[in-house]
C-alpha cells in the first residue's frame, strides 16, 4: 500500500511532463517548425543534401532571430487585441527588409512537404510587391515547379515539363530567367504572369489556394 501513492505521484509527473512538452511544441512558430523540419531532413541526408538543407535553414534562423529581437524590444502589451498594434506616435518595431530581385532569403509560405524552394524573386511594381518561388515538388525532387504571386495576392503554380528542380538565375525588371537542373531554360513574365519554355512553348498556370497564415489581421478602427 505504501507504494501506491508513489506510483500515483510518478504517473502524475509523467503526465505533466508530457503535456508540458506538447505545449512547448505547439508554441513554436511556423517558421521555427520549418527550421526544425529542415534540420531533421539534414540529419538523415547525405553530406551534399545536408549542406543544401542547412543553407536553406540559415536565412530562416536569421529571420527568426530578428523577430525575437523585435519582440524583446516591443513595449508591454495590453490584454486587448488592439494593444498588439503600436500606439500612435510610438517607436516602430524593427523589421526584416524584403530583398529585391533574386535571393536565397527563403521565407516561403509553403510546407516543405509541398514545395522545396531553391530561391525566390521579389520586386515592386507600382508600389505593390510581386513574388515568385522556384524549386521542386516536396514529394518529387526531380519535378521542377514555379509558384508566382500576382498583384492581387493570387497564387499560381507552373509545373515544368523538364526534369530537374528549378532555380532563378537572372532577372531584368519583371522578367525572370528560370533554369532546371537538366539545363532547360524558361522565361517567367511577372507582368503578364506567363511562363514560356524552350521554343516559346507556354507552360500552363494552375491557380492554387493561398497558404494559410498563422494569424489574422485585427482591424482596430
Amino acid at each position: 500500500m505504501k507504494r501506491l501513492p508513489l506510483l500515483i505521484g510518478s504517473l502524475v509527473l509523467i503526465a505533466l511532463l508530457f503535456l508540458g512538452g506538447r505545449a512547448i511544441a505547439n508554441s513554436r512558430s511556423p517558421q521555427q517548425q520549418q527550421i526544425d523540419a529542415l534540420q531533421q531532413q539534414a540529419a538523415g541526408a547525405d553530406p551534399a543534401a545536408a549542406a543544401l538543407l542547412q543553407q536553406k535553414a540559415a536565412p530562416l534562423s536569421a529571420a527568426e532571430a530578428a523577430q525575437a529581437t523585435a519582440q524583446a524590444a516591443a513595449p508591454d502589451k495590453s490584454g486587448e487585441l488592439c494593444g498588439l498594434a503600436p500606439a500612435a506616435g510610438g517607436t516602430p518595431l524593427p523589421t526584416v527588409e524584403v530583398p529585391r530581385g533574386i535571393s536565397d532569403w527563403l521565407q516561403p509560405p509553403f510546407s516543405t512537404q509541398d514545395v522545396s524552394v531553391a530561391n525566390q524573386w521579389n520586386e515592386q511594381s507600382d508600389g505593390i510587391w510581386l513574388s515568385a518561388y522556384a524549386g521542386a515538388l516536396g514529394q518529387d525532387p526531380a519535378q521542377g515547379v514555379i509558384i508566382a504571386v500576382d498583384r492581387a495576392g493570387n497564387y499560381f503554380r507552373f509545373v515544368l515539363p523538364s526534369v530537374g528542380a528549378a532555380r532563378f538565375t537572372a532577372a531584368d525588371g519583371l522578367t525572370v530567367t528560370v533554369e532546371t537542373a537538366s539545363g532547360a531554360r524558361y522565361t517567367l513574365d511577372m507582368a503578364a504572369l506567363t511562363l514560356t519554355g524552350p521554343g516559346g512553348q507556354p507552360v500552363t498556370a494552375v491557380p492554387q489556394d493561398a497558404p494559410l497564415t498563422p494569424t489574422a489581421a485585427v482591424n482596430c478602427n
